[in-house]
């Protein structure tokens, strides 16, 4: 059985705070995953360039955002990210941004499957 990435007790809250909204609440989460998507294309230059600064700065941005959400995983692998960035240690960092890739899209289909097709972002 595949591991749940976002947070029941988080996503829950979140839905009945949203109650009347249930569109928003979908948009919530849409933006996020756009956002996320942005971000990830933002380590992965930095990563290229050795820029340790942006590495650490995107790491930590996105990291809040997915706590923020109930997603605990990639805001973990953002967490050692971001000290890669601190320490301006990159040789791990290619493998930790795959391995963010492939959370992103489990994310993905997870609220896909939550939400509907709606969920997932035009440029997705």
């Amino acid at each position: 059985m595949r591991q749940t990435l976002v947070a029941a007790e988080v996503y829950d809250r979140l839905q009945r705070a949203m109650a009347s909204d249930p569109e928003g609440f979908c948009d919530l989460y849409r933006e996020y995953l756009s956002d996320a998507r942005l971000t990830l294309s933002h380590l992965y230059l930095a990563s290229d360039s050795r820029n340790s600064e942006e590495l650490r700065a995107k790491a930590h941005y996105l990291k809040s955002s997915s706590l923020v959400l109930g997603i605990s995983a990639i805001g973990e692998l953002c967490a050692e990210i971001e000290d890669c960035g601190e320490r301006a240690k990159f040789a791990a960092v290619p493998r930790k941004l795959g391995k963010l890739t492939e959370l992103l899209d489990q994310v993905q289909s997870e609220l896909e499957q939550k939400l509907g097709p709606r969920v997932i972002p035009a440029a997705a």
